[in-house]
């Protein structure tokens, strides 16, 4: 299992933040290290977006999926909980914007070991040390024990904890995305955001152009897509590993949270995002 993709997803993936910050005035997210993580590339990366299949879905996607995951981690730190583990980091930000660092909450991002050597560079570029609270975890899932590296750099594993794995499922065998939803449903008090996509097959015409466009790109890339999941059949396994208050947003839904946009369901567009924890 491996969580943590050549350079070109994260970059893509930051310049997509960015461009929300100056397009969209950050309506859905604000992410003011957006464009600074990316420091000299974020100009020629932003200006060659338009090229990126469904680059106007994805810039609303990328943003509320994000911001759906910050607000049930705020949900989390309410009911107690100080840890947060993003999988799959790439150049995420949460680290350098934490809230709740007064609060104590550690921030664990893992990600391969060239990948953080890469963040830490960035980091360093906008201060003399990494964040208080911050911690990167190198780790090659599948080849690393993910239990040993997080515990090796402070995690708690009877302490509750927060998973945010977004951007992920869709690069690893269903069994693989199941063998870490089982590590985190094993855990006491954990919670859990995840983003997926449905099967093309299962998606309207508009959205399967749109992933069969970027899955031709991001195979080309070196990074095919090998995992999708139906929604009733991904609840009835979270369901069955013990995760509870499942709650799972297409994309029609994100829209009218974070967009007030009503209207009838324009059909399944793919990308979904879900969070479900395990109680106390």
């Amino acid at each position: 299992m491996r969580i943590g993709f050549p350079m070109q997803t994260a970059l893509v993936t930051a310049a997509i933040r960015a461009a929300h910050q100056t397009h969209d005035d950050g309506r859905v997210f604000r992410d003011p290290f957006a464009e600074d993580i990316l420091g000299p590339e974020a100009a020629p990366l932003m200006m060659s977006l338009p090229v990126v299949p469904g680059y106007h879905v994805l810039r609303f996607l990328m943003t509320a999926r994000s911001r759906y995951a910050e607000d049930a981690l705020a949900a989390a730190v309410e009911r107690g909980c100080r840890q947060v583990v993003i999988l799959g980091a790439g150049l995420d930000t949460f680290g350098l914007r934490n809230p709740y660092r007064r609060l104590g909450l550690r921030v664990f991002e893992v990600d391969r070991p060239s990948a953080q050597a890469d963040k830490r560079r960035r980091l360093l570029r906008l201060g003399p040390h990494l964040p208080d609270g911050l911690t990167l975890v190198p780790a090659e899932i599948g080849s690393d024990d993910l239990a040993a590296a997080l515990a090796a750099a402070g995690w708690q594993a009877d302490e509750p904890t927060f998973f945010q794995v977004l951007g992920v499922a869709v690069y690893l065998p269903p069994t693989t995305t199941f063998d870490l939803l089982r590590f985190i449903a094993g855990l006491p008090q954990s919670h859990v955001v995840l983003d997926y996509t449905v099967p093309p097959l299962s998606q309207s015409p508009e959205g399967r152009a749109v992933t069969e466009a970027t899955m031709a790109e991001t195979a080309a890339g070196g990074e095919p897509w090998l995992g999708f999941f139906e929604p009733a059949a991904l609840a009835t396994e979270l369901t069955r590993l013990g995760l509870s208050d499942i709650e799972d947003l297409d994309l029609t839904a994100l829209r009218r949270r974070y967009l007030h946009e009503g209207g009838p369901d324009d059909g399944e567009f793919g990308p979904h995002v879900l969070c479900a924890r395990r109680p106390a």
